[in-house]
């Protein structure tokens, strides 16, 4: 499903956050979300999830216009992985994971036929099916990240929504993890910090810098040394890989 945003504006305490905000994600790819701390990724994202109302602009998916759908609806279709999540309740992974069904059940329907094979196929692809009846609280920060992301798998999105979702993960996880989302087919949107894992596992990139849209498009025409020195202050060069055919970013030193 495609993701659209369209002059998308926000602002918290009377200071814009986001200002003038365009891009389109395309069906079926990952989009890397990628800025300085403070450039406004988390308010994207949660502006995009319909957490937050915005103050100009609209989101849409597809056709829908993402603030006028029923909250029900929305979580049947996008899914978010926040950067902390937790609960106070004494839930076991599994019933975690169920929390995702919840865009599936009301009062008016009784039960969630497909619901115990979603939970399951989530638990799975998300690694943590060895952990099903651990108790959440004696959860690793990376053990926590993946039953998130098998929480959100389980509401069967078609757009799934990842803010800084290696933050807790060591770099077998983070590639694992990584590696795992491109393999699902979904319409991706991962805010990163990391550019070489953001030139590794994404199609495209979105670039924030101050609450505004400077670059976006393709992999290789947005992670340019000129785009990455002007918005991070870094020196860096972009090279092809020998061995993977990738992009390669390899650290000169701070931008005089």
């Amino acid at each position: 499903m495609r993701l659209s945003v369209d002059g998308l504006g926000w602002s918290a305490g009377g200071r814009p956050v986001l200002e003038d905000v365009s891009l389109t994600c395309r069906s079926g790819r990952v989009t890397g979300l990628l800025g300085p701390n403070g450039s406004g990724k988390t308010s994207l994202l949660r502006l995009v999830a319909g957490l937050v109302r915005p103050e100009s602009g609209i989101v849409r998916l597809g056709d829908r216009d993402v603030h006028r759908m029923r909250v029900r609806e929305r979580g049947r279709v996008l899914a978010l992985v926040e950067q902390e999540a937790t609960t106070a309740l004494d839930l076991s992974v599994r019933q975690v994971v169920e929390l995702g069904r919840t865009p599936y059940r009301s009062r008016l329907v009784v039960g969630d036929p497909e619901g115990a094979e979603a939970v399951t196929v989530a638990l799975r692809t998300a690694q943590v099916e060895e952990l099903a009846g651990r108790a959440w609280r004696t959860l690793s920060g990376g053990e926590r990240q993946r039953t998130h992301l098998a929480r959100a798998l389980a509401q069967q999105p078609e757009v799934l929504l990842l803010d800084e979702p290696t933050n807790h993960l060591d770099l077998r996880h983070q590639l694992d993890f990584l590696g795992r989302v491109r393999g699902l087919g979904l319409t991706v949107v991962a805010a990163l910090h990391d550019l070489e894992l953001a030139a590794a596992y994404c199609d495209d990139l979105a670039v924030l810098d101050d609450g505004r849209l400077v670059a976006q498009g393709p992999v290789g025409d947005v992670l340019t040394p000129g785009l990455v020195e002007r918005v991070y202050g870094v020196d860096v060069a972009v090279e092809r890989h020998p061995v993977h055919d990738r992009l390669h970013v390899r650290w000169n030193g701070v931008a005089s």
